[in-house]
């Protein structure tokens, strides 16, 4: 109960520190240069991607839009492609394109698992209290639809494999795993280096079927 109650409160403090983030005045239209010439290819121009590996974008919330890019920019989250990608980019480049994908038509939706959407719901919408496992509804909203205020992403309909991997990467990093290097761990969800993200925290308790099953849980929700 203890540690439900902690998790519970970095929800909170989670919530105060994304809802800090702001983001400067931007031009759609000079986002939509940047979006044609640098992320287009992985992301499409529309913000809905062909490939499972890269995040749809299309009507994502702009804060949390913003934030990554910064955060790939500064090295606070770590991708190779990513950060090659943002590295001749001004902060202004990144609020512009940020909008642009904002402002795109949302994505669709993806399928999920009729076997598994029984046990992917109960888990998505309330946890596992048995394993102190935080339902992914609280911050997201039961529709997946997110948060734009507190910058919490949308997942609904996003690819099941983008979601699997990024559950892996903060899982990684919530439990402390020996791993190679950097970037097989998601730590960009913290407030401070070093401290614990809600993300790592509630990811360090999934199972890889925990982590199946919410994704393919996501991509279907509409």
């Amino acid at each position: 109960m203890k540690k439900l109650i902690a998790a519970a409160s970095l929800c909170v403090a989670s919530f105060s520190v994304q809802a800090a983030i702001v983001v400067p005045e931007h031009d759609i239209a000079a986002g939509q240069k940047v979006a044609e010439t640098v992320c287009a290819a992985c992301h499409g121009l529309n913000g809905v991607s062909i490939v499972p590996a890269q995040p749809n974008l299309g009507g994502q919330n702009v804060k949390y839009l913003y934030k990554q890019l910064v955060n790939f920019k500064a090295g606070y989250r770590k991708n190779g492609i990513m950060q090659s990608q943002v590295a001749n980019l001004s902060q202004q480049d990144l609020a512009n394109v940020a909008g642009y994908y904002a402002s795109q038509a949302p994505w669709g939706v993806g399928y999920g698992n009729p076997a598994t959407n029984q046990e992917a719901t109960k888990l998505f919408l309330g946890g596992d209290k048995s394993r102190g496992v935080i339902g992914c509804a609280g911050c997201h909203g039961p529709d997946a639809a997110g948060n734009t205020w507190a910058a919490f992403p949308k997942l609904g309909g996003q690819h099941a494999q983008y979601i699997a991997t990024q559950l892996k990467l903060f899982r990684a990093a919530g439990r402390v795993d020996d791993i190679d290097s950097d970037d097989q761990k998601r730590v960009n969800d913290a407030a401070k280096e070093g401290e614990m993200g809600m993300m790592q925290t509630v990811a360090s308790k999934l199972s890889d079927r925990d982590i199946r099953i919410l994704s393919d849980y996501v991509s279907a929700i509409h």
